[in-house]
């Protein structure tokens, strides 16, 4: 009798481990932006998705954005400048060129250049405008979860009824503000408030620009193509008259 019990409790924390969903390393070659689902047969990899988990930092999709848009430009660290051998453009790239000590964001330099108190070591440097607070804090809790190239399905996307503020902006802010803003923006676009991005999405630059169209200078430059999910909010967004909402 006691050794069925025994076997009865072995099985019931048998279940019980199997049943937990833990963050997944990404494999080769495919990030969380290539496997977000959102009804519209664009999952890759794994059909029941992996859920996003609001405490976890994903790379791909919540940092490289943002560190291609102001640090991997031209003249700065995109593969070809390089500068002081730092490539910033990919996963592989920043973690073998960017000195990142996984669990330990007060070692290391790419956190050291982000935050530094001298404007000659402050990255990115001037006239550029630094990270935000919020993209530094992202940095840090990144490395302190160990620097992983994790990934998820983004099984919250919503591309109707859009709220420039709450959906657009964001996107804008993350993946293309970096390279247009400031004194000498990519292209001579400007896209630091919502009358200039309305005025991009007016001419069709912006649409046209996201979806890669012929034409168009395909953006996020030197980066993948933004998800389905966030050129979908972008294009439903246009399509109902680009509301300051």
């Amino acid at each position: 009798m006691h050794q069925w019990i025994m076997v009865a409790g072995l099985l019931t924390l048998i279940l019980i481990s199997s049943c937990k969903h833990e963050p997944l390393i990404a494999p080769e070659g495919v990030t969380d932006a290539t496997i977000n689902t959102s009804g519209n047969g664009n999952n890759v990899g794994n059909n029941n998705g992996i859920p996003c988990d609001s405490n976890t930092v994903y790379f791909s999709t919540q940092v490289l954005p943002f560190l291609v848009s102001n640090c991997a430009k031209s003249g700065c660290h995109d593969a070809a400048t390089h500068e002081e051998g730092v490539i910033l453009d990919s996963y592989a790239n920043v973690m073998a060129t960017a000195n990142v000590q996984p669990y330990d964001p007060s070692h290391g330099k790419l956190l050291e250049s982000l935050t530094a108190s001298d404007p000659d070591d402050l990255m990115p440097p001037a006239p550029n405008s630094p990270l935000t607070t919020q993209q530094i804090n992202l940095i840090q809790t990144w490395i302190q979860q160990g620097a992983q190239n994790l990934f998820c399905t983004n099984t919250l996307c919503d591309s109707a009824g859009i709220s420039y503020s709450s959906k657009v902006e964001p996107i804008i802010n993350i993946s293309c503000k970096g390279c247009h803003s400031g004194s000498n923006p990519g292209g001579g676009i400007t896209l630091n408030s919502y009358a200039t991005v309305v005025a991009q999405a007016n001419n069709g630059k912006l649409l046209g620009s996201i979806i890669h169209a012929a034409g168009y200078s395909p953006m996020p430059k030197n980066s993948a193509a933004l998800s389905t999910c966030e050129i979908g909010i972008i294009r439903n967004w246009i399509s109902e008259g680009t509301q300051n909402n």
